[in-house]
């Protein structure tokens, strides 16, 4: 008796399903119906088309033949090899380890194996064909004009050169690179429009003639390099002499000694205090005088900063807490110079000050210690 009430139980639940379902979870499959119907269409319409006329419609594949006197290169792997080798070489840069060095290895030598086969290919070719003598005609044919040599796109890329050195050293260098570049181009735009002029008189003459070739800029080259050097010294301070500017203070008009602004590092062990009781920097040699420094903790205090290193060096000194994230980024002191930073409120803990153009220059920092 308890079976068959089991079984007319299980019966009465699937009878349940069918009369009163379930129409979110049926929803929910919707999808899935629409992509089996689907998939059935799809195979339907292949076993269709199977039984449809002959297998072939043409004649098998014919086997090209190089037609006499035309050398193909046959396959290589070359191009498989050399793109996984750049994958490989790709994913060591996110992943550093050893897939950087094995695709290193992997383009190396897929480039030198595709070279060989090219050095093969052509001496090839070099065996098939004499060598004819190169015929050199001594001018462009009647009708056809030929721009003469230039050398704007060197002078242009002169003058970008120093535009984008500039962008690194801003200043002087930076206008003289973007003067350089003006001249260069407007220069090339005369050239053009001296050949655009010749075409246009050649529709009337039935006669092109060529402009002649350019000499050597010797005297504009000349002129582009003496600015540059002025710029450089202006860039590096080497001109005007800093008696005439006031000792090159950067931190405010010049004063007695130990005060503000005027230059002169205050009283004290390294890092124990400059002027107005602030800290003390001084960097010298490529290196910070001190090593570790002490400040209060949620107050604001200031850095009095010295760069002593030789002329055109920059230095600054930027705060990073214990994580790694820059906290205070300071300006960069481009010239030996004095200037005094003002550091905002840290809370207590342990830092790091570092010269964000030479790493190796930094120390310990500890606030509220």
């Amino acid at each position: 008796m308890e079976l068959l009430q089991n079984l007319w139980n299980g019966i009465l639940d699937l009878t349940k399903l069918l009369v009163i379902p379930d129409w979110g979870a049926t929803i929910a499959l919707l999808p899935v119906f629409m992509g089996v119907i689907v998939m059935l269409y799809f195979i339907s319409r292949i076993l269709l088309y199977r039984r449809l006329g002959p297998k072939r419609r043409r004649p098998g594949r014919i086997k090209p033949v190089t037609p006499p006197g035309l050398h193909m290169p046959g396959p290589t792997w070359s191009p498989f090899l050399a793109a996984g080798g750049t994958f490989c070489l790709f994913l060591g840069l996110v992943f550093p380890g050893p897939l950087l060095v094995v695709g290193a290895i992997a383009i190396i030598l897929s480039l030198l194996y595709w070279g060989r086969e090219g050095l093969a290919d052509f001496d090839h070719v070099a065996g098939d064909h004499p060598q004819l003598p190169a015929v050199i005609p001594a001018g462009p044919p009647p009708g056809v004009h030929m721009p003469g040599p230039s050398f704007r796109p060197i002078l242009a890329s002169l003058g970008l050169f120093v535009l984008f050195l500039g962008l690194v050293f801003p200043g002087p260098v930076l206008a003289i690179g973007l003067l350089c570049l003006i001249v260069a181009l407007l220069g090339w735009l005369n050239d053009a429009r001296k050949e655009y002029r010749q075409v246009v008189r050649a529709d009337s003459t039935g006669h092109l003639e060529n402009e002649p070739a350019p000499s050597w800029p010797k005297t504009l080259v000349t002129v582009f390099a003496l600015l540059v050097v002025a710029a450089v010294a202006l860039n590096a301070g080497w001109f005007p002499p800093r008696s005439a500017v006031g000792g090159g203070a950067a931190g405010g008009s010049p004063g007695p000694s130990g005060a503000p602004g005027s230059g002169a590092p205050g009283s004290g062990p390294p890092g124990s205090g400059g002027p107005g009781g602030g800290l003390q920097i001084t960097a010298e040699g490529l290196k910070f005088d001190t090593a570790t420094l002490n400040a209060p903790a949620d107050k604001p205090f200031t850095i009095h900063f010295d760069n002593k290193d030789t002329a055109g060096t920059p230095h600054d000194v930027d705060i990073f807490d214990g994580s790694g994230a820059k906290v205070v980024d300071n300006p960069v002191i481009t010239a030996q110079a004095v200037t005094d930073y003002a550091i905002k409120p840290l809370a207590a803990g342990a830092y790091t000050f570092q010269c964000s153009i030479h790493a190796s220059m930094t120390g310990t920092l500890t606030v509220g210690g």
